[in-house]
């Protein structure tokens, strides 16, 4: 079980994903702006973060980008429906682990989680 922060401003798809992922046993926080995210983000720890590109008040880049420089280290898995190579390339600078455009197959977003949150063989 791991415990989330999803980050989406589509309230639908905001339950829909946090509903899949707490069927498949993981702990879901969520935050539907930049600032909400930014908040949780200083005060609590996750084992992985779910960040939408396009959120209200700040981008997921931002985000993404402000957590990193202070030194946040959680893995991130991008979602936009931003599909172009440069646009996958800027989210992946801006620091994000991975990139799943939208619309996905929840089936797809739980093996990149778990990609994500498996460590690597050494």
């Amino acid at each position: 079980m791991a415990k989330l922060l999803l980050v989406e401003d589509d309230p639908c798809l905001s339950e829909t994903v946090s509903q899949w992922l707490q069927f498949e046993k993981h702990l879901v926080e969520t935050a539907f702006t930049g600032p909400e995210a930014v908040e949780q983000l200083r005060f609590e720890t996750f084992d992985i973060i779910v960040m939408d590109w396009h959120i209200p008040e700040m981008t997921g880049i931002e985000v993404t980008k402000q957590y990193r420089s202070a030194g946040g280290t959680t893995p991130i898995l991008m979602l936009s429906g931003n599909d172009t190579s440069a646009e996958r390339q800027e989210g992946l600078r801006a620091g994000a682990n991975d990139y799943l455009k939208k619309p996905f197959h929840l089936k797809e977003l739980s093996i990149r989680l778990q990609k994500l949150l498996t460590p690597a063989a050494t």
